[in-house]
């Protein structure tokens, strides 16, 4: 691709002003780029705006989004380290660390030495979370009635396949045929 700088100079030869040239430019720029800025801004929102929504749904526990988001990871796949965990959140230690003393605070998780690794912990929810199980499933159902509102069910099965075909191209797997990958932090607590 020609630099900004060359693709001005080629515009103001043709007898072209300086603003058109830039218009041009622009244009030319914007439409090539604009396919992977509003994928990349979309699939943000949506992400944010599940979040909210989902939240919004939820009875008052006084449980953070990130405390949410960490306690649903636990109990799809109890017993990881912190660093899987984190790993698996999308959180650097630190942070994890601080919201984990919360929970425990709160009663929601426990944490306990690994018997393999003294300098591993691993984590694991408390029955506290089990009362909230039915709330939790009634808040995602309602999330996903919200967002997916007006489209028919092929048009939803589609969607999902498409999503997919992303995922594995980026070099994730389908959650279907996701195979194990921290199997170390899947042991249930002793």
């Amino acid at each position: 691709m020609k630099s900004l700088d060359a693709m001005s100079q080629a515009g103001r030869k043709r007898g072209l002003k300086p603003n058109e040239t830039g218009d041009r430019l622009y244009e030319r720029l914007r439409a090539q780029f604009d396919v992977e800025h509003t994928l990349g801004w979309l699939f943000h929102d949506i992400h944010r705006l599940l979040g909210k929504t989902f939240e919004s749904h939820l009875p008052g526990l006084g449980l953070t989004r990130s405390q949410w988001r960490v306690l649903i990871a636990l109990k799809r796949e109890e017993g990881m380290t912190q660093t899987e965990l984190a790993d698996l959140v999308e959180l650097e230690k630190a942070p994890l660390g601080k919201l984990l003393d919360k929970l425990e605070d709160k009663g929601w998780i426990t944490r306990r030495d690994d018997p393999e690794d003294r300098r591993a912990r691993r984590v694991y929810c408390t029955s506290k979370i089990e009362k909230h199980l039915t709330g939790l499933a009634e808040a995602a159902r309602a999330m996903f009635a919200q967002a997916l509102a007006g489209m028919r069910e092929d048009d939803v099965k589609s969607l999902i396949d498409r999503l997919q075909t992303i995922k594995r191209n980026l070099g994730g797997a389908d959650d279907a045929n996701a195979p194990q990958t921290r199997k170390s932090s899947t042991r249930k607590a002793p």
